[in-house]
């Protein structure tokens, strides 16, 4: 963690697929479905796994080389979506700690909500199963503003939905384009090193305000603001 203030915020963003819930196993897993489905020798799941938070885009580069202006990328990425539909929540769970943290942000009264590159059909379906929608209600998806991620319009949303200022409220994601959408927003950056992160990968480039390796070390420091002067309830 770097230096900085620690004091309460007036709320919590996060990101979705590597941040929140653990979905590696569900969007590798339909990947490969798909890959089985056309002949094609599927990628390892450690090296799949790191790719989780560049969606389908990610995913069908790294396996069939297939970029977003290839003429055959839409279909591509529709038959993908289609057989994910499927299989949404088969094996998605929530990361060790993180359900015991939200649960603990709410009874501070410290609003939370999610902001993702997910569509929203996919994020509300996953989010009812997983029973991880946020009090607040705030989930912001790319269908909601012209741009998504890297581009900081999703957070800027959010942050105008808990009717708080910029710097009361953090962002935390495990990918560069989590960080650069919220230093464009102005939040406090929070990078979530559980998440699908590659080991090599020089995450102080991303220039986030804050790194916690783990959920237990986030949570260690949510808890600890159960012992200062809380926020009012959003």
């Amino acid at each position: 963690m770097s230096d900085l203030n620690l004091a309460a915020p007036r709320a919590l963003l996060f990101d979705l697929d590597g941040t929140l819930v653990d979905t590696a196993p569900d969007l590798v897993g339909t990947l490969y479905e798909m890959l089985g489905e056309m002949g094609v020798e599927p990628p390892a799941f450690a090296v799949c796994r790191n790719r989780v938070s560049q969606g389908a885009r990610g995913l069908l580069e790294l396996a069939l080389g297939v970029t977003v202006d290839a003429k055959e990328y839409a279909a591509l990425r529709s038959q993908f979506l289609d057989i994910y539909a499927l299989r949404i929540c088969r094996e998605s769970q929530l990361f060790p700690g993180v359900a015991q943290m939200l649960k603990n942000l709410s009874e501070q009264h410290i609003a939370w909500g999610v902001a993702t590159n997910k569509p929203t059909r996919f994020t509300k379906p996953l989010l009812a199963e997983l029973d991880l929608l946020p009090p607040s209600g705030i989930v912001v998806t790319p269908d909601e503003v012209e741009q998504g991620k890297p581009h900081p319009a999703m957070i800027e949303l959010a942050v105008e939905q808990f009717e708080v200022a910029a710097a009361e409220c953090w962002f935390v994601g495990d990918a560069r384009q989590d960080v650069t959408a919220g230093r464009g927003a102005g939040v406090v950056t929070a990078i979530a090193g559980w998440g699908y992160i590659e080991a090599d990968e020089p995450t102080h480039e991303w220039q986030a305000d804050l790194h916690f390796d783990d959920v237990a070390e986030l949570a260690k420091v949510a808890n600890s603001w159960s012992g200062s002067d809380s926020p009012e309830e959003l």
